[in-house]
């Protein structure tokens, strides 16, 4: 069966790339996205008020070869005088043969609604993209496939924009990425079938709800729309014990459960560990076990 895996993860990963399947996601997914709400929203951007650094590590289906991979480094920090927020995120991405690399600056402007620090941000991002296949391994599978007489990379433009309503005791955003939708062109074809970027679209919301003087709860949302694709959604609570450790659960709606927990270091440096378990039928593959994340962060605060 192991054999059969690689092949799978080759062919849907070929596909996913060249021809934008419906239902294929082309922007990254991270476990814990409530952390991390600017991977996705470029409009927040500095919501936090202060310079953060910070990087993401993350194993898909891990055990299975040729499964996703994803590496994350980003940055952001606020300007009070200009009500300017300022962020930069770079990410290496690959699956089977394929693979991303991007980077992307990011700016953001607020706007005070209310004298209790609620502010609405207004975002946009700048990104370029170089996607690169592994030809050699598609031969193995594929040999038919156009794409072997194709150029094996591809470096595209593309924006991305959005709204972040960011207060003490909530924050919801809405997002778009990938807007203009480049053609890929690995391909030269007669046929209607263009490989190309496709837009995506997110929904992030949280909310806090302070039990006591040491312990925040924290339910968050998150909604990803492709068009032509199912609607793709999940949701969970962490819970935040005097801004030290955190712990929290989740689900992703049929496809995965994560739980997750993190500590932070004289309130400045935190690290945190999510660990995902698959629906059916990943996790009936011969060495497929769950996803695997860790994310490090450091808080430029007093």
């Amino acid at each position: 069966m192991f054999s059969i895996n690689i092949k799978t993860i080759t062919t849907a990963a070929a596909g996913m790339l060249l021809f934008g399947t419906a239902g294929a996601q082309q922007v990254f997914k991270i476990s814990q996205y409530q952390e991390n709400n600017f991977i996705h929203n470029p409009a927040a951007v500095g919501a936090n008020g202060f310079t953060t650094v910070g990087g993401v590590f993350r194993s898909q289906w891990s055990g299975i070869e040729g499964s996703p991979r994803t590496v994350a480094f980003l940055g952001d920090t606020y300007i009070e005088k200009s009500k300017l927020g300022l962020g930069a995120q770079v990410f290496s991405d690959k699956t089977g043969p394929t693979s991303r690399n991007s980077a992307e600056i990011d700016a953001s402007y607020s706007v005070p609604v209310d004298d209790k620090g609620t502010k609405l941000m207004m975002g946009l991002g700048l990104q370029a993209i170089q996607f690169k296949v592994d030809k050699n391994a598609i031969a193995e599978y594929i040999p038919n496939d156009p794409l072997l007489a194709s150029s094996a990379s591809a470096t595209k433009g593309d924006i991305a924009a959005g709204l972040y309503l960011h207060s003490e005791k909530f924050n919801v955003g809405i997002s778009a990425k990938q807007i203009l939708q480049p053609k890929l062109d690995f391909v030269k074809s007669s046929t209607n079938v263009d490989g190309k970027l496709y837009r995506h679209f997110f929904l992030v919301a949280n909310y806090n709800i302070r039990t006591d003087e040491a312990n925040v709860l924290v339910p968050h949302f998150e909604l990803r729309y492709q068009p032509n694709a199912p609607v793709d959604y999940e949701g969970g609570v962490m819970l935040v014990h005097k801004d030290l450790i955190t712990v929290g659960v989740s689900a992703h709606y049929k496809q995965d459960y994560t739980v997750f927990a993190g500590i932070k270091l004289d309130h400045k440096f935190s690290i945190s560990y999510a660990y995902d378990v698959y629906n059916n039928p990943i996790n009936t593959f011969d060495g497929g076990n769950g996803g695997h994340e860790l994310m490090l962060r450091y808080f430029f605060k007093k």
